[in-house]
């Protein structure tokens, strides 16, 4: 048991951060129609000044998730058999996946086949839910034993070697087995993730864990600052070259580092809930579940008009997160099989903390 923290203060601080990553992909989604990277729905003509914050952001959104999801593991398997554990996952996950499947990515891939005039048939951004239940499965062994030995080490200054690991990953693996989110073959992505999923397991079970990052997170900053300096200006003047194990090496350390910054700056200042917390704990799932949907949808329309750029992000922005919103009051919360479907607790469920989006 983590004895000497404040577990209503790590609940809250996590769930704020979960569903700010959750709100940044409104942003990061509706960019990719602009950046020319390839998506379901593209715009004619991009928006160049958008493509440093999208890798940025693709540094960092994903990983803080599966961050967040990892400690959700610890919380769930201290008070849950592991009987009561795969329940719950598979109560929390797979039906979300088969009801998205069916009820959400059709549309999507729809407008995909009248733009584009080709299907493109997986699980899309679905593959977040499938990954984190294989990983659940996975790592359940590990942590039962974790949790039985309780052989928890102090925090301390080898958190900083983190990102080392998701370095090496990505040089020995991206080459071999590029991103794809198909589950098979996807080597890189699938070990990355777990790798991140395990940090915050392990991090979650580590007495006085939140604490220290918290006390130390003025120098998770400077230093995440100081490896983003060194990248760009390495970048710039040719002495680091991309996918390089000094671009891989460096761009995961900056991730790692930033995920430290984002939890310890998060226990300081986002440890309280009030009303807009409680409504976007419960919100965020389903919304997650919808969003990408919602972006293709609207966007379909958008990149149609003779619009400035910007003017189509910003509407498409706005439009998919109203649309979302809506989707979700006036659908999913209102009846029981929807909230069954999209992750929610029903009217008669108990009350329980998880921190996979929910």
């Amino acid at each position: 048991m983590v004895a000497t923290d404040d577990l209503r203060d790590r609940y809250d601080f996590l769930d704020w951060l979960r569903v700010i990553a959750i709100s940044v992909l409104f942003f990061f989604h509706a960019g990719m129609i602009f950046v020319g990277w390839g998506w379901h729905i593209v715009n004619d003509e991009t928006i160049p000044s958008l493509q440093w914050p999208m890798d940025i952001t693709h540094r960092l959104r994903m990983p803080l998730l599966f961050v967040i999801a990892g400690a959700g593991m610890w919380f769930a398997l201290r008070r849950r058999t592991t009987e009561q554990f795969l329940r719950e996952r598979t109560k929390k996950l797979v039906l979300p996946l088969i009801a998205g499947a069916s009820l959400v990515l059709p549309p999507q891939v729809y407008y995909e086949w009248r733009l584009q005039g080709q299907w493109n048939l997986s699980w899309h951004h679905l593959w977040f839910i499938l990954y984190l239940y294989v990983y659940s499965l996975l790592l359940l062994p590990l942590t039962l034993w974790w949790k039985r030995t309780a052989r928890h080490r102090a925090p301390g200054t080898w958190l900083f070697l983190l990102g080392a690991p998701l370095g090496i990953n990505e040089h020995l693996l991206k080459p071999l087995f590029p991103e794809t989110h198909n589950l098979v073959g996807d080597w890189y992505i699938f070990n990355h993730y777990l790798l991140l999923t395990t940090y915050g397991y392990l991090m979650a079970s580590t007495p006085d864990m939140w604490k220290w990052l918290c006390q130390f997170r003025r120098w998770s900053l400077v230093m995440g600052m100081a490896v983003f300096v060194l990248l760009i200006s390495g970048f710039n003047t040719g002495v680091i070259s991309h996918d390089s194990i000094a671009d891989h090496l460096g761009a995961n350390i900056f991730t790692w580092l930033w995920v430290m910054v984002f939890l310890g700056y998060g226990y300081r200042y986002l440890s309280f809930a009030n009303p807009l917390l409680i409504w976007a704990r419960e919100a965020s799932y389903p919304i997650y579940i919808l969003h990408q949907t919602v972006i293709v949808g609207v966007g379909y329309y958008v990149v149609q008009y003779a619009w400035m750029p910007w003017t189509k992000y910003f509407a498409i922005v706005a439009l998919s997160m109203g649309a979302s919103f809506v989707l979700y009051e006036g659908c999913v919360r209102r009846f029981a099989w929807l909230r069954l479907a999209f992750g929610m607790k029903t009217p008669s469920g108990g009350v329980s903390y998880d921190a996979t989006p929910r």
